[in-house]
């Protein structure tokens, strides 16, 4: 480390000699007097010494060039790496995280388009990110031919963010994350009725792919996620505890789910259907393959012939816990049956519970006593403002 002392400046003055042409010594009195500018600096011991100015303000502009030019520090310039370089890190880190491969899919397919793999990330601003999704909102869907969804235009940004905010905490290569703001989506919650549920199961026993409709009962009635009930293998199923135990989650917490009547009736189906002389593997699917493309052309043939719209696969869960809500049974039990991590992910379902509401309001019936909360025999009750009579004058 370099130290510097406090540079001084002062005015020098001295006599020439006209005859030798240099400082005049003691003895010398033919010379002529003289006076200048000047600095001196004490950098790590040694004194550096400049003169020769004509002003005091002259030289310490000049002092103050030095210390400048020669000792100041040189800026170290941040690393920066391009946006291509930093999706594939960002996808690299967290190669572990369940949804990173559509998360990736919307990186590369939305962000690469518009900014260029090769820009830096210090060039995409907020407004350039602004300007993106003011398009994207006015923009019209070929399937449905009306203006795009919330979450078409919330996943990619949210997607962006996320990268944004890793190459500025953890990497250290970004100075700021631009503000971008998601737009608030309307809560959807899709849940069958009994007779919808009938009908869905007769047109799904219609099918050609014989497994539908015991996934589709087995999903409506232990409101497994899509991934949970495709990746279920018949080691996990415990009939003689009446369990099944459900190892990749969406929050990586197991748990194990109690089987009802009709999960396992839907169970003992699968097993007989594919029991062979030599047994059932172990390790085997239960419902034979865990790839939704198996299923998707029969599930939308299926929603077709039983004439229900706007449902979804997942649905078939909301559908569950709308249920066992319906029924009277507390949300903490909810939430624990249907792996969700808080229970306010469980509060979407409290509506359908009016039963317990009624309950609430009529507990409040014997706060007061009856001589207050109703009204008095002479005094007839009415639903407005009380209105005096005028009595005409003679």
């Amino acid at each position: 480390m370099v130290k510097v002392t406090r540079g001084e400046v002062r005015k020098r003055s001295w006599i020439s000699c006209e005859e030798h042409g240099r400082p005049s010594k003691p003895c010398c009195r033919k010379g002529r007097s003289h006076s200048a500018w000047g600095w001196t600096l004490n950098v790590d011991g040694k004194q550096i010494r400049r003169q020769g100015f004509a002003s005091e303000s002259e030289a310490q502009d000049g002092l103050d060039a030095y210390r400048a030019e020669r000792l100041t520090p040189p800026v170290q310039q941040k690393p920066t790496i391009t946006l291509k370089e930093a999706i594939d890190r960002y996808v690299a880190e967290k190669a572990r995280k369940k949804a990173i491969a559509e998360m990736a899919r919307v990186l590369r397919q939305v962000w690469l388009p518009v900014f260029g793999g090769e820009a830096p990330l210090a060039s995409i601003t907020a407004d350039r990110i602004a300007a993106w999704k003011a398009t994207r909102m006015s923009g019209v869907s070929r399937q449905t031919r009306k203006l795009v969804s919330l979450a078409s235009v919330n996943r990619p940004l949210a997607a962006l963010r996320a990268v944004l905010r890793m190459a500025h905490r953890e990497w250290c290569v970004l100075e700021i994350v631009p503000f971008i703001k998601t737009e608030k989506e309307k809560e959807r919650l899709r849940w069958l009725k009994p007779e919808e549920a009938t009908r869905l199961l007769d047109a799904a026993r219609e099918s050609r792919n014989l497994d539908l409709v015991d996934l589709i009962e087995f999903s409506l009635f232990t409101g497994l996620r899509q991934s949970e009930a495709l990746g279920l293998t018949w080691d996990r199923v415990d009939r003689a505890r009446g369990v099944i135990l459900i190892e990749e989650t969406k929050n990586d917490d197991p748990r194990e789910v109690p089987l009802n009547a009709h999960a396992d009736a839907a169970l003992v189906r699968c097993h007989d259907r594919v029991l062979l002389p030599a047994g059932v593997d172990p390790t085997g699917y239960v419902f034979g393959s865990r790839n939704w493309d198996s299923y998707r052309t029969a599930w939308e043939a299926t929603l077709r012939r039983a004439g229900i719209r706007n449902f979804r696969w997942h649905d078939l869960r909301h559908t569950c816990a709308s249920w066992m809500v319906q029924a009277g049974r507390p949300l903490q039990e909810v939430k624990d049956f249907l792996g969700h991590k808080t229970l306010a992910v469980t509060l979407r379902y409290a509506h359908l519970a009016p039963e317990n509401l009624r309950r609430a309001a009529s507990s409040l019936d014997g706060v007061l006593p009856s001589s207050l909360s109703t009204p008095k025999a002479h005094e007839p009750a009415v639903n407005g403002p009380v209105r005096r009579k005028v009595e005409a004058t003679a």
